[in-house]
């Protein structure tokens, strides 16, 4: 009965080893109808994606330089990746949209005014150069391809 115990136990403790380490492995991405209030980093910790003390979102490297900011004034919730419209969505504590991702114009600029026909995003990850990047990953054809990023890559 003891080595049973102590076996379930094992394996118990390895599976939890395994989930922790998934979750800490996919902590750098959002994708649709998740909502990030806290945030999210970097697979080599390098950078983090989050609110400051003043509900502000704002992508930081590691010296805690802010790269890149949503400046709302003190009014940001939490952030959407919104299934219907493939953007990021910046809400308020209510609900209601505060920013949005430009995907149609961040796009016509990165594909010099040829973007793909689908703008919509469906992954977006805390890359490890430092660049937000939200990805249309659906089409099997073109594969992954980026309709919208914070152009911070490498800073």
């Amino acid at each position: 009965m003891k080595k049973i115990a102590l076996l379930l136990f094992a394996v118990f403790m390895i599976q939890l080893h395994f989930t922790s380490a998934t979750f800490a492995f996919w902590n750098d991405r959002l994708k649709p109808n998740q909502e990030m209030t806290g945030s999210l980093m970097s697979i080599n910790g390098k950078y983090q994606l989050g609110f400051n003390v003043y509900n502000d979102l704002q992508l930081k490297n590691r010296s805690n330089t802010v790269l890149w900011s949503v400046n709302t004034n003190r009014a940001g919730h939490s952030l959407k990746l919104d299934f219907y419209s493939g953007k990021l969505v910046l809400l308020r504590g209510n609900g209601d949209p505060l920013w949005y991702s430009d995907n149609a114009a961040w796009s016509n600029i990165h594909y010099q005014g040829k973007p793909p026909v689908n703008l919509r995003g469906d992954l977006m990850i805390m890359q490890d150069d430092g660049n937000l990047v939200l990805y249309n990953t659906t089409d099997l054809n073109q594969g992954w391809y980026p309709v919208w990023a914070s152009n911070t890559g490498g800073q």
